[in-house]
């Protein structure tokens, strides 16, 4: 599990990068950390760094926003290597995949406290809420992805919660589409990105599914806005008890499970 000292520790130092330099933008980062920045066809990949080349590739096809939220991970990335003492603790607290896998999650915390200043964060969640809704307003109104504003507004909720983005699986149909051409939907939402609350123990990975039986498809399906009582789909297929409240945003559903 990722110890709260170490999500303080990368906040701290993304804040104080982004209080010092005040950019934003994919090429503009690029040349503070001094690599070469270079666009092209990665596949499923939003971006890669290339250390022999010093050059951070994105992915073209990915929007400005998604670009923008990849560039500051990778800053953030740059941000760890350059703190020795941060870094060695790191290597001291974890080994192996979860090493890598806390050191991705700790950068995705960095690119959100780099693109997103909390003073400003902080006037947002004052009007909407740590609510569903908030997800597309914080995206909104900071030009940055819903990835970014997901692990931001999981970083404000103190009690045990998870924030995801779903995404439409399989063929769209609406409830009123589907009265209108006697088409039955064949299709179910899967985790598109999920981020969590220092206090959360569990996490839910990419590509989980969460099938029609559940009230966040009735939110994707209706297109209304819901608060149930439902459970976490976690992958293993294990279900645990949890407030959601869903807002749905044309193929997408952005949800904030409460345990």
């Amino acid at each position: 599990m990722l110890q709260p000292e170490h999500k303080t520790r990368i906040r701290e130092i993304a804040e104080e990068f982004g209080h010092l330099h005040q950019a934003r933008e994919p090429l503009e980062l690029a040349e503070i950390i001094g690599v070469r920045l270079e666009y092209g066809d990665l596949g499923d990949k939003d971006g890669a760094y290339d250390p022999e080349r010093n050059v951070v590739y994105l992915s073209k096809k990915a929007s400005l926003e998604r670009q923008r939220f990849t560039m500051a991970h990778e800053v953030s990335h740059f941000l760890i290597l350059a703190d020795e003492e941060f870094l060695s603790d790191l290597h001291d607290a974890y080994e192996g995949d979860e090493l890598e896998e806390n050191i991705e999650v700790l950068c995705n915390i960095g690119a959100s406290a780099i693109l997103i200043p909390p003073d400003e964060l902080e006037s947002v969640l004052r009007r909407y809420g740590q609510s569903a809704r908030a997800i597309g307003k914080i995206a909104q109104h900071f030009a940055v992805s819903r990835a970014a504003a997901c692990v931001v507004l999981a970083e404000s909720i103190e009690e045990p919660a998870i924030v995801a983005i779903l995404r439409a699986k399989g063929k769209h149909a609406t409830r009123r589409e589907t009265l209108h051409d006697g088409e039955t939907p064949s299709r179910s939402l899967e985790v598109s990105f999920a981020s969590k609350s220092d206090s959360m123990k569990y996490s839910l990975a990419k590509g989980a599914l969460v099938t029609s039986d559940h009230p966040a498809y009735t939110a994707l399906e209706t297109g209304l806005a819901l608060e149930e009582e439902t459970y976490l789909p976690f992958k293993s297929g294990k279900k645990m008890p949890a407030n959601m409240d869903a807002h749905p945003d044309g193929n997408f559903v952005y949800v904030v499970f409460r345990i």
